[in-house]
């Protein structure tokens, strides 16, 4: 079976990674396992000594990081997710909680930017009534909510908005792998208009920067499933379906329009719960999810466009910033995608 698959080069069908100080290594491996393509790999560089070394060369791109003088330029157009504080009781008149308590504010950054009183939500949680916005006010110093006429012993807890300034997966790679001196990568939005436009020339100046690449593997689109850490740098949430960080004031206005009703956090909140799988999702969850996947699927299929109008293959991983783009939904048919690469989590992945 092995020779059958070998093509006149004596090449398998074997992908060998890659790394800057690996370069020897690298060329010895794959003559001596037949391979016929190279790659990077998360968080490496792939050599430019490889470029020619007769195989398939497959090179990662991030269309939502490694660009942080973009991200910070446009602090508006970085990623967001939503939140919930964990569930408080009262036991005077007022109440304060914490927005980022047992939250790691390396990775997330409240956004008081937007209107608080428009995208926040301070809910009940023993009754299930949201709380009036005027009886509740944010103090930036603290970063507190301060929560005026409560019912002694009911619960409460805040709905909010925070920005993603560390790219979640990075941030994983950078703390198991405990790495040292690098540059925390943001996580900007494609989906807003800013840089939507601009990731587009991104795109293809890096295709015209790299002539030797015949596979981009874009790792992935545009949001990332939910990956929440604490205080401690350890994942708190982690969902791998989850839409919680694929939101913003611009796209819940789209969807919003698209829907015919205003859009609450707790339809992403979900009491806590944040709709993980064992959940029976909302109709309001659902129709955002379906909106998400049109909109998602349409900007990938340009990009896709992009990379093979200069006539190279389009991959992409099944990770990181994948949702919108689930290989199993119907929209995923029409971003016209080469191939799908992926680690194998579970069963239903």
């Amino acid at each position: 079976m092995v020779e059958q698959n070998q093509n006149k080069q004596g090449r398998g069908r074997l992908t060998i990674p890659t790394d800057l100080d690996v370069v020897g290594e690298t060329l010895k491996t794959m003559e001596l396992w037949g391979a016929d393509a190279v790659r990077d790999a998360d968080g490496t560089t792939f050599p430019q000594e490889l470029a020619d070394c007769g195989a398939k060369v497959y090179a990662t791109y991030y269309t939502t990081r490694k660009d942080n003088n973009w991200a910070k330029a446009n602090p508006d157009e970085v990623q967001q997710c939503y939140i919930s504080t964990r569930f408080v009781a009262a036991t005077d008149a007022e109440l304060s909680i914490r927005l980022l308590e047992g939250i790691s504010e390396d990775l997330l950054q409240v956004n008081s930017r937007d209107d608080i009183y428009r995208w926040w939500e301070v809910i009940d949680r023993t009754t299930g009534e949201v709380v009036p916005t005027n009886l509740w006010s944010y103090d930036e110093a603290s970063g507190c909510v301060i929560i005026n006429n409560t019912i002694p012993y009911h619960e409460y807890s805040v709905s909010f908005l925070t920005y993603l300034i560390w790219d979640p997966v990075h941030m994983y790679n950078a703390v198991v792998n405990d790495w040292k001196d690098f540059e925390r990568q943001i996580t900007f939005d494609v989906r807003q208009p800013k840089t939507r436009e601009y990731s587009k020339g991104r795109l293809r100046e890096f295709l015209r920067d790299k002539p030797y690449v015949n596979v981009v593997r874009f790792t992935t689109f545009f949001h990332q499933f939910t990956l929440i850490f604490d205080e401690l740098r350890r994942e708190k949430y982690v969902d791998w379906y989850g839409y919680s960080a694929s939101v913003s004031p611009y796209i819940l206005e789209q969807f919003e329009r698209e829907a015919g009703y205003k859009f609450r956090p707790e339809y992403i909140i979900d009491e806590g719960y944040y709709n993980n799988q064992y959940r029976i999702p909302s109709k309001q969850y659902l129709d955002f999810v379906a909106f998400q996947r049109r909109e998602v699927a349409q900007l990938a299929k340009e990009l896709v466009d992009i990379t093979h109008e200069e006539g190279r293959e389009a991959m992409m991983f099944l990770g990181d910033h994948f949702i919108g783009t689930e290989p199993y939904m119907d929209e995923f048919k029409t971003i016209g995608l080469d191939a799908v690469v992926g680690s194998v989590g579970n069963g239903s992945t």
